[in-house]
Parts: structure tokens; sequence; C-alpha cells
């Protein structure tokens, strides 16, 4: 626990670095070119003059320079400028016979800082775009490496479903960001500040553009997941959670293209207003696609984990049984999975943990879940000092915290103990993630064991547990969701007037 503490604090004192690191890189750029301002435009077709001339609405600002470049039958001109005073000034290029080429305003600040009405560029604006730039993928970076440097129960956590989705937004973000410097440094004239503005407030719809292929595989995996087990089980509304998903996800997709691709006329106010309705949509379901994304990925590593040796105690998590008293093949295998390992454990290391079958009898069942495991051990020849039953759970958190004081009470007489007490779960693989989460919560940190199961009732049912799970956090995520929106729809509406 103190590797993992140290392991985060190392990580939060890096992304504070990032950060000041980025506000020194944008400022030390105003700066030290404060006293320089360049325009850049470009004209087209029969209109392009080598020598255009500039003409001031009384300005107090000096032109060092006009550069043009001549590209096929474009010609892109740059107007270096040197602000002297504070003040508002109105600039026209005109060619010959005065022909307007380009006109914009100039405001000149407190400083020398100085920026453009017509492309949104300003003092030091390339440095702010690299340090927007590095920001992004530095965090990107850090979120990803602290996902794959958390171990042992520190995987079953909202910070690896956070660190994963987050890590692999930013880190696209950055990339997009990369391919805007890139652009911004061979054609500034095109690549305007405003039209960055316009791309970072765009980061949602970018990431549901990268992820698209992706998401429509995962939803069509989930859909044919979903039919095979209503073919194998009976209808009943929680199978149908995979199903509804897969489809709504598609819509999503689809929708957020036909927004992406839907050319707009019409007024400025109109088009802010659409662009911050489609940044909306595209923020909200980007932020549920990150968090669908970091529970699959994080799911798929609890179940493929499997704990080392020299366990003190193994929880078998119990769940409905026959009327019989005999288990089903999804709670046998969870105990058969839980016999494996605990010999395999003995054979390699001579240590004979303790088993604790877990889980309380419900009001038609004719005994505990955990007496019926206890019956099933038995019957593998498990020696009766090698169990411990706890039988008045009735969810899977008492699992956990019921088992907690059981190990407490047992291992309370034990005073010659000095190492500290291991402990691992087992259950199946879909219900890996979520129970570790709840053992965290429980006070009981542990690794688990995932038993498999059909291939069809899998996707269904981890679907299931994100929805659990998440559900305990419903005011945290729209806490979250609300602030993103409001910061993105903003960028959007103002982003969307300057272009």
């Amino acid at each position: 626990m103190m590797t993992e503490n140290k392991n985060r604090s190392i990580h939060i004192l890096l992304t504070i670095v990032l950060s000041v690191l980025c506000l020194l890189i944008a400022e030390c750029s105003m700066f030290f070119v404060r006293n320089s301002f360049s325009v850049h435009f470009c004209v087209y077709g029969d209109r392009v003059q080598e020598t255009p001339k500039l003409k001031w609405d009384g300005a107090k600002i000096l032109l060092e320079r006009i550069e043009t470049q001549q590209v096929g039958d474009s010609c892109h001109v740059t107007v270096v400028l040197r602000p002297v005073e504070e003040g508002t000034y109105h600039m026209s290029v005109v060619g010959r016979g005065d022909d307007l080429y380009f006109y914009d305003t100039i405001h000149v600040l407190r400083g020398g800082f100085t920026y453009s009405s017509a492309t949104g560029d300003f003092t030091g604006d390339s440095g702010l775009l690299a340090a927007i730039m590095l920001f992004f993928t530095g965090m990107g970076v850090l979120l990803l490496s602290y996902f794959a440097y958390l171990k042992g129960s520190r995987i079953y956590s909202y910070d690896a479903i956070a660190s994963f989705g987050g890590g692999v937004f930013c880190a696209l973000t950055g990339l997009m960001m990369l391919y805007m410097c890139y652009n911004r440094l061979l054609s500034p004239d095109l690549y305007t500040m405003s039209r960055v503005f316009l791309t970072i407030a765009s980061a949602g719809q970018s990431f549901l553009l990268f992820t698209s292929p992706l998401g429509f595989l995962f939803a069509v995996l989930l859909i044919v997941s979903n039919v095979a087990l209503l073919r194998h089980e009976c209808f009943r509304r929680q199978n149908v959670l995979g199903l509804g998903l897969g489809l709504l996800m598609i819509a999503g997709e689809l929708f957020s293209w036909l927004f992406l691709l839907r050319y707009f006329s019409g007024s400025t106010h109109q088009f802010q207003i659409f662009n911050t309705l489609n940044s909306i949509f595209a923020t909200v379901l980007a932020y549920f696609e990150c968090i669908l994304l970091g529970s699959v990925v994080c799911g798929f590593r609890a179940a493929r984990h499997v704990p080392d040796f020299g366990q003190d105690y193994i929880l078998i998590l119990g769940c409905g049984f026959r009327k019989d008293g005999t288990l089903p093949p999804l709670l046998r295998g969870r105990v058969d999975k839980a016999v494996e390992f605990w010999r395999n454990q003995k054979e390699a290391t001579g240590k004979e943990a303790i088993l604790i079958p877990s889980g309380g009898q419900g009001p038609d069942e004719m005994m505990s879940e955990s007496e019926a495991m206890t019956r099933y051990l038995h019957s593998l020849e498990i020696p009766e000092s090698a169990i411990l039953m706890e039988d008045q759970s009735a969810n899977t958190f008492q699992n956990m915290q019921f088992s907690a004081q059981k190990i407490r009470e047992r291992e309370s007489g034990k005073s010659s103990r000095k190492e500290k007490v291991s402990t691992m779960f087992v259950t199946t693989n879909y219900h890996v993630f979520r129970s570790g989460v709840w053992a965290n919560l429980a006070g009981l940190p542990s690794e688990g064991l995932g038993s498999r199961t059909k291939w069809w009732f899998w996707p269904n049912a981890f679907i299931r547990e994100c929805v659990g799970l998440l559900a305990n956090r419903i005011r945290t995520e729209l806490i979250g969701l609300v602030l993103l929106v409001i910061i993105f729809s903003l960028l959007s509406y103002l982003s969307a007037g300057l272009v």
C-alpha cells in the first residue's frame, strides 16, 4: 500500500510540474515576442499581387515588413507589425486599384500584447499552442503510466477506470494538437488560432471520430453475444442490457457522424448555437465512452489476473444454487477454481490456505450458500481445518465485510504472527473487478481470481456489473460531466464566433 501511495504521489507531483512547465512556456512565449506581431492571410486567383499595400485608420503602430509567397494560384501574405501604443487599429491590405485583399481590426493592449479580430491570432500564440499540445500529451502519458503501475488490490478502483479512459482521451487530443502545431507552422494563414480554439473545443467530436471503428465493433459484438444469451436463457430485463447498450452506442455514433458531416449555412450566431449543441452532445457521448473503455480494459485486466502464491485466505463468493443443494455450473466453477489454486499453492510452497465459502441463506433457499459450497468442498476431500464458513452475507459488499471480520477474529488469537495477512477472492471472471472494488471499500484489500463462464454470458453480465459499479458514483460522475460540458460548450460558443 505504501508503494501504491508513493506511486500516486509521484504522478500527482509530475502533473503539477507539467502544468507549471506549460504555463511557463506560454508566458515566456508572450514575453519574448511582445514587440512583434504577425498577421497571416491568403489571396487567391487573379487578385494575387506580389506587393500588396497597407492602409491604417490613424494607427500608432509600425509596419516592419510584408512577406509574400506564391504557391500555385494563391499568394500567402505575412504582415509583420511592431505595436507602439495601446489602442484599436483598423488595417486594410489592398492591391492595385485599392482592391481589398484583407481587412482586420488589431487590438494593442498594455505591455504590447496584440491580437487580431479576424484570425484570433495573438502575441505568443505559437508558444501557447505548443504548451497545450505538451499538456495533453503529457497528461496522456502520465495517466496511462499510472494505470500501468497500478498493482495488487489497487487495480480494482475507480482510479484505474479514470486513468485509462482519461489517458486515452488526453493522448488522442495531444496527437490532434501536434497535428495542428505542424500545420500552423507550415500554413499559419490557414490554421489560425480561431481554428485552433475550435479544434480544442471539438476534442469530444475528434475523440468519437478516432474511436468510432472500435466503438462500432464493440457494439456489434455486444449485440451478438446478447442475442446468443437470449437463445440460451429466458427473457429477463437484465438479459437485454447489452442489446440495448449496443444499439444505443451505434445510434450515438451515427448521430455524431451526422453532426460532423453536416454542412452548415447561416449567421454567425446560428453557427455558434449549432456548434455548441454539437459540442455538448459529443462531450457527453465521449465521456461515457471513456468510462466504458476504462471499465472494459480494467475488467479484462482483472479477469485475466492471477494472484501470486503465498495466500493465507481464499474467499469464495457465493451465488444461487439448486433446490437440492447442489451447485450449478456458475457457482461450481468458482469453487473449483479456488480449490485448484489452493492445491497448486500447497504443492508449490507447502502453505495451506484457509478457504472461506461466503454467502447467506435466501428466503427461498434450504440452506446458506456457504453451507452448499462447504458440502461440495467436502466432496473434493478438502479437510475441515482448511474451511472457515461465512454464512450471514446477502450481497458482495457483505461477503467482503463479514469475511474480513471472520479473518480478524481468527487472527486475533495469533499474537506471534508478525507478517501481513494475505487474502484473495474467487468469483466469476466478469465479477472480479467490481468485487475487488467492494473488497477495498470493505477494508479487505485483496486480489481476485476469475473462473470462466460461457462466452455469450460474459459481455452482458460484465456490462451489468459496470452499470452497478458506476451507479454508486452517480453524483460524482454527474458533477464531472456537467463541468466538462460547461467548459467545452463555452469554448465552442466563443471559438465559433471567431471563425
